[in-house]
């Protein structure tokens, strides 16, 4: 990891140096709340809510060789829960010339909170610190202290009408694995060939109109921003992709990522991103 964050320096120096000074950076980041209250001992989900203006993304999880993602860091009162980011599907963003993975548009990164189960009816305030990194043709990273004020009642709680949408999306797009299709991946050189094929009735239909397959790294083995393939077989879909100079070492045994169409994988049109994880074969 060394490595890449020495290149991800050195490529902001360069593209600091190559384009114009960087304008006050315009991304709006808040804390918002699925739901108008919240129970005791119930979890619910607060999200950060992002919203890049048109030309400007932020990073997912895992970047590729550039970028950092968002992260936030909370400062809970005792006996409360925080879990990790739950991450929508990731998308293709370019810092400067190179490809990487993030998100565009208008986003909620949701986090399930658990608060204490005797945590007692009215007003509550949480906080933390933000981090991003938010790129057009310049880059700024940025550092946020945020908060959020809830009301606490013992009634079940009520969905924010203002966030209900943007919530739902994300959830829904988090991928998962799928049980309709089997992933297989194996190791030639620099190379990785992954195969995915249908394994259901349903999946063997989906698989006909399905006309393009991406792929996304989620533990960092393969370079985005290198040269990948992906062909249509009569029973697989067959993608080649490029190791990265920033891959962990020593190399994890198994595969980690995110393979997205637009058709989705299954005839409903949904998902449109399945998570696999695959051991690297010879």
């Amino acid at each position: 990891m060394a490595a890449r964050a020495f290149l991800l320096l050195c490529l902001l120096l360069l593209i600091g140096e190559a384009l114009p000074a960087a304008t006050p950076n315009p991304l709006k980041i808040q804390l918002v709340a699925a739901d108008t209250s919240i129970q005791p001992g119930k979890p619910f989900h607060v999200g950060l809510h992002l919203d890049h203006p048109p030309g400007y993304h932020s990073y997912w999880k895992t970047p590729g060789i550039v970028g950092m993602p968002t992260a936030f860091a909370w400062n809970l009162p005792p006996g409360w829960k925080a879990g990790e980011i739950e991450w929508p599907e990731p998308e293709r963003v370019f810092m400067f010339k190179i490809q990487a993975q993030g998100l565009h548009g208008e986003k909620i990164l949701p986090i399930r909170i658990t608060p204490p189960a005797d945590l007692p009816p009215g007003p509550v305030t949480l906080e933390g610190k933000a981090r991003w990194m938010f790129c057009a043709r310049n880059c700024s990273p940025g550092f946020q202290d945020l908060s959020i004020d809830l009301v606490v009642s013992k009634k079940k709680p009520a969905p924010d009408s203002r966030w209900s949408r943007l919530f739902k999306e994300s959830l829904d797009s988090v991928p998962r694995p799928s049980a309709d299709w089997s992933t297989r991946v194996a190791r030639r050189g620099n190379q990785f060939v992954i195969r995915i094929q249908p394994v259901t009735p349903a999946a063997r239909r989906q698989f006909l109109r399905i006309s393009e397959v991406t792929f996304f790294t989620e533990d960092g083995v393969i370079d985005p921003n290198q040269p990948a393939t992906a062909e249509k077989t009569d029973n697989a879909w067959v993608l080649t992709q490029t190791l990265s100079t920033a891959a962990p070492e020593p190399l994890p045994q198994k595969m980690m990522g995110v393979l997205q169409t637009a058709e989705g994988w299954l005839p409903s049109g949904q998902p449109r991103s399945i998570r696999f994880t695959a051991p690297i074969g010879r």
